[in-house]
């Protein structure tokens, strides 16, 4: 049978990423402080747009604003063509929102200051010569990195939310894994750990033996190299006691957390960009934005571009640019503030026992919960939650501090690992020196009080609590 060609159609259904979209999701990541310095840059930019002086500003509450095309609804006229004296008719205060801007940024935020791991790994994807497609899913896997550097989100996922599949899902992971710092978008510490002996020319004494046995361990004994027995792990893996110190050396040199030291920027001074106040049963969600300006676009320029006979076709053309950007950037910012307030929303719904009753009760929570609840992608939930705090009756939290995995207990229920972590530092507090709790014991413990644990879980609780083992916990009289 010979082979043919024929075109054929077939109506399928994508994505497709408009620039009001890209720039909707370019804002939601950004800090209050990143928040300001964007919005004076594109007032630099774009003279359409100003600032409402001494009006009331309120937050809005209701639906986020539906996303739409390249142009607000109803641009076009019967000739097919952009129709700005309807955009225009109305008073421009209608598409004003919230600038997070004072006039003119202080002395300390013109100073210079180091890259923060979105924007370095962001310039490495500029430089880079991947495929768009490729380039495209990359750019969803960093705005899903979080600041020790792990990928919170499935690869596979963030690939069919820009309509590609795993192909370039894993093509796109490997790009970004390939970055600098060794390790980022690693999902795991394993992984995280093996980026880095794949990429790193690591010091082995001349003997590239010691890092392909250090390879070995973290894949097959990554539990035991903690606190290693090295006569057991030379043993099982057929080599010296020697060789097992040198391996885990390495190890020891590589960077469990390679985003923070993107994070180490010196104190700065939090401002929550949402408060939480109880009223009556209920807890009620707002903006801490009462007391910035608004933005609004110049009506004078807006006037101009509809002018055809007193603007002359290039200022008219550039004029009307401006007023679609314009527009654009300020649904963009109330897109943003209405995102934030749904998924705070939704984080105090669950986390409501803790909001009463303190860390014991904070329940586990993880981004596809919110995502569901608030029938947002994971990854949105995910880009909200990164660098905005919300003042709550427990005191400034990070968002991110009400997602936490969980331990089911003999009753069926889950249980935080924080909360967990919260009880171990509490017996640990309480423990005799003389005989301080094993981690076995502190298991044992925990199981009695309904929480199933590992011995080895305890462990790296412990360790992360920056707890010392039992032997340098001990006092003796």
């Amino acid at each position: 049978m010979a082979l043919q060609h024929k075109m054929t159609m077939r109506p399928e259904q994508r994505l497709v990423m408009t620039t009001m979209l890209r720039q909707a999701i370019g804002l939601l990541p950004l800090s209050r402080t990143e928040m300001q310095q964007a919005v004076q840059q594109e007032m630099l930019n774009n003279p359409l747009l100003e600032e409402i002086q001494d009006e009331e500003k309120e937050v809005v509450d209701g639906e986020m604003p539906e996303m739409r095309g390249d142009v607000p609804e109803n641009q076009n006229n019967e000739r097919g063509e952009i129709d700005w004296e309807n955009i225009i008719q109305d008073n421009f205060e209608d598409f004003s929102s919230p600038a997070l801007a004072d006039d003119f940024p202080s002395h300390e935020q013109t100073l210079t200051r180091p890259d923060t791991l979105y924007e370095h790994l962001e310039r490495q994807l500029s430089l880079s010569v991947a495929p768009e497609p490729i380039a495209r899913v990359a750019e969803q896997i960093i705005w899903n990195v979080n600041e020790e550097g792990y990928l919170e989100a499935d690869v596979d996922e963030l690939a069919a939310y820009v309509g590609l599949g795993p192909r370039e899902a894993n093509r796109a992971l490997a790009l970004v894994q390939g970055f600098n710092p060794s390790g980022v978008a690693a999902r795991t510490l394993q992984e995280c750990l093996l980026i880095q002996l794949k990429n790193s020319e690591l010091p082995a004494n001349g003997n590239s033996c010691f890092v392909d046995l250090a390879r070995i361990l973290v894949l097959e004994n990554i539990e035991d190299i903690g606190e290693p027995q090295y006569g057991k792990l030379a043993k099982v893996n057929g080599v010296t006691a020697e060789d097992i110190v040198q391996a885990i050396g390495i190890i020891r040199s590589l960077d469990p957390r390679p985003g923070l030291r993107f994070s180490d920027q010196g104190a700065e001074i939090v401002v929550p960009d949402v408060s939480v106040t109880k009223r009556g049963d209920e807890y009620e969600v707002t903006l801490t934005d009462d007391s910035l300006p608004l933005l609004r676009v110049n009506s004078q320029y807006a006037a101009m571009a509809v002018d055809k006979s007193g603007t002359s076709p290039d200022t008219r053309k550039y004029l009307e640019e401006k007023l679609r950007a314009a527009v654009w950037f300020v649904k963009s910012i109330e897109q943003r503030r209405q995102t934030i307030l749904r998924v705070c929303r939704s984080i105090v719904r669950f986390q409501k026992d803790f909001l009463d009753h303190g860390v014991s009760h904070l329940k586990p929570l993880i981004l596809k919960d919110v995502a569901q609840d608030i029938e947002m992608h994971e990854s949105t939930v995910s880009r909200v939650t990164t660098g905005k705090y919300m003042d709550t009756p427990q005191g400034v939290l990070s968002l991110k501090y009400f997602f936490h995995s969980g331990l089911e207990s003999s009753a069926g229920e889950s249980t935080s690992s924080l909360a967990v972590k919260e009880i171990i530092k509490k017996m640990v507090t309480e423990e005799n020196p003389e005989k301080p709790l094993t981690d076995q014991k502190i298991a044992e413990k925990l199981k009695q009080n309904n929480v199933a644990i590992a011995r080895r879980t305890v462990t790296k609780y412990r360790k992360e609590l920056r707890i010392s083992p039992t032997s340098k916990r001990r006092k003796m009289r």
